[in-house]
């Protein structure tokens, strides 16, 4: 199935916040999408909060959002899972014009989706367009994209298998410290 039909809200960019040194709401910028397969909000700067009326309630990150950076040498491409845990100042948060957000239906495991999208990650950072130091990912390449959907207990069942796999792998990297 295509992407763009197994999501709630439509795959599209944040919006270019306006900064201020203090609020109630995070900027997700496509750094706080980390290089070591984690989210870090710490790195989140507050949004100017007279510009909260450019964001419509679906533009509020929620639990499960996938996260891509879609602009960046380096960055493009990099898929990500927002979790509410993560975000530990418990603010809202909205993504920047460097990140698309894609929101699937209840009906597709969002760790599935993630895991999916982390998996064709590579392939991602490859479909960048425009010149060098300026590529982007559209979220049109983005919409297009084919999605292998198994039934939702399948989907359960993979992301179950994949958290048993990294459990494991955490184990053998702490004994080899």
């Amino acid at each position: 199935m295509r992407l763009e039909n197994c999501c709630v809200k439509e795959i599209r960019r944040g919006k270019s916040p306006k900064y201020t040194e203090n609020s109630n709401v995070l900027v997700f910028a496509q750094k706080c999408n980390t290089k070591h397969n984690s989210i870090d909000v710490s790195l989140a700067q507050y949004l100017d909060e007279t510009a909260l009326k450019r964001y419509p309630d679906d533009e509020y990150m929620q639990d499960g959002d996938t996260v891509i950076n879609s602009t960046g040498t380096g960055t493009l491409g990099r898929v990500g899972i927002y979790r509410n845990t993560d975000n530990t100042k418990g603010l809202s948060i909205v993504p920047d014009s460097h990140v698309t957000v894609i929101r699937s239906f209840s009906c597709i495991n969002s760790h599935y989706l993630y895991a999916f999208m982390k998996a064709h990650q590579s392939v991602l950072e490859k479909k960048g367009e425009g010149s060098t130091n300026q590529k982007e990912l559209k979220p049109l390449t983005l919409k297009e994209m084919l999605i292998a959907i198994p039934p939702l207990s399948e989907q359960k069942r993979i992301d179950k298998s994949i958290n048993i796999a990294l459990s494991h792998f955490a184990v053998i990297e702490e004994s080899l410290n």
